[in-house]
């Protein structure tokens, strides 16, 4: 005899939203074989898949459910992601099933019905709801997506130092900046407003992956606004897409330590300075970076009188030399550069014309947003 544990209906896209949102969180592997799967819970007048790696832990919350038997399934994440995604049904049946020691999830589609195994006996790891009673930002999400791609390539990717493997985040006098610095590279962007003052500043780490977990979020939901909230040591951020329907809540650890004093090394605006037309400037620099290589990333940028000339430090891959339009009125120099770091300046980079100031390394501005490059030693 069998005894129906949970039974609802929905719209199939919006359960598919809320599973790929949560399914990005799921390990492929894992020494934990639970973590793999994701954890159905039907309550209240609504549905959350939940999803946690144990360092970050993610809900997405479905209004729009008919709820015939409230409960909870833990099933495998890929294979319930597949079956809805190859589906044209508009609607979707689950019914969770428990038969003696096993339990089965129905998934009734127009286009086919589906049994898988669900998980029996193993306590779902919890992960924590968005807090009522922590100080919370919220922000344009549009402006926080942007700002993300204006830093997260700055940070230490090689992990040296767990401190620079994570992004800085920090709210203070009317002020949310985010950065990041892996010594070689230093990016920082800002956004003012009043919504921006707490009773306390706040200056956090917050880990790469949970940085990457939430950029596809929110690429994919195109929310308005995201709220983020700080408890102990955890942080936690809600995207509620317009018009409603799905809420994604996301969790994470910080990374503990303190963040280097990072504006020190950001100077006044310098004397002197170079100007290219951006995108002039981001084609030349990927046809020389054509010749380095993934262990020498060095190019030469030489300049004299409103000329300019792009070429590859090392020659094991060959040699290139590229002529770029310039406005540069001072003496002849050159100039080692990471190919990779201007290239991924040159790519978030908004304005038409970019001017390039020489000081202690190459310093990059725009409104919000500042870049630093620290330059490469050149052979005598």
């Amino acid at each position: 005899m069998s005894t129906t544990e949970l039974r609802i209906r929905c719209e199939r896209e919006d359960l598919l939203a809320a599973i790929q949102a949560a399914d990005a969180v799921v390990p492929t592997n894992s020494a934990k074989p639970i973590l793999t799967n994701l954890q159905l819970d039907a309550n209240a007048g609504r549905l959350e898949i939940i999803a946690t790696d144990l360092q970050v832990g993610l809900r997405s919350i479905i209004a729009k459910v008919e709820i015939e038997h409230s409960g909870q399934a833990v099933v495998q994440a890929r294979q319930l992601t597949g079956i809805l995604k190859e589906s044209r049904s508009r609607d979707v049946t689950m019914t969770l099933e428990r038969r003696e020691d096993q339990s089965q999830l129905t998934i009734s589609l127009a286009d086919g019905d589906y049994q898988i195994p669900a998980v029996v006996g193993e306590q779902f790891p919890p992960v924590g709801f968005f807090p009522t009673d922590a100080a919370v930002v919220s922000i344009a999400a549009t402006r926080f997506e942007e700002m993300i791609r204006q830093t997260v390539f700055a940070v230490d990717r090689d992990r040296t130092s767990a401190v620079l493997s994570g992004l800085f985040l920090g709210v203070n006098d009317g002020e949310v900046v985010l950065a990041a610095t892996d010594g070689k590279v230093l990016c920082e962007a800002t956004d003012h407003g009043e919504a921006y003052r707490l009773p306390e500043a706040i200056a956090v780490i917050v880990p790469a992956v949970t940085i990457g977990h939430l950029q596809r979020i929110l690429l994919a939901t195109k929310p308005e606004r995201v709220e983020i909230a700080f408890a102990s040591k955890l942080i936690f951020f809600r995207i509620a897409p317009t018009g409603g329907g799905l809420t994604v809540e996301l969790t994470s650890r910080l990374v503990e330590g303190s963040f280097p004093p990072y504006r020190n090394a950001l100077p006044a605006k310098s004397a002197s300075s170079v100007s290219f037309e951006a995108g002039e400037l981001a084609s030349a620099v990927r046809r020389t970076a054509l010749m380095t290589s993934n262990t020498s990333r060095g190019i030469v940028l030489t300049l004299n009188h409103d000329q300019a000339m792009l070429s590859n430090l090392n020659y094991t891959n060959g040699s290139a030399r590229i002529p770029v339009t310039c406005t540069y009125q001072g003496g002849s120099i050159k100039l080692g550069i990471n190919a990779l770091y201007l290239g991924e300046v040159l790519k978030v980079y908004k304005s038409p014309r970019i001017e390039i100031e020489m000081a202690k390394g190459l310093i990059m501005r725009e409104k919000g947003v500042t870049y630093l490059i620290m330059p490469i030693s050149l052979p005598n």
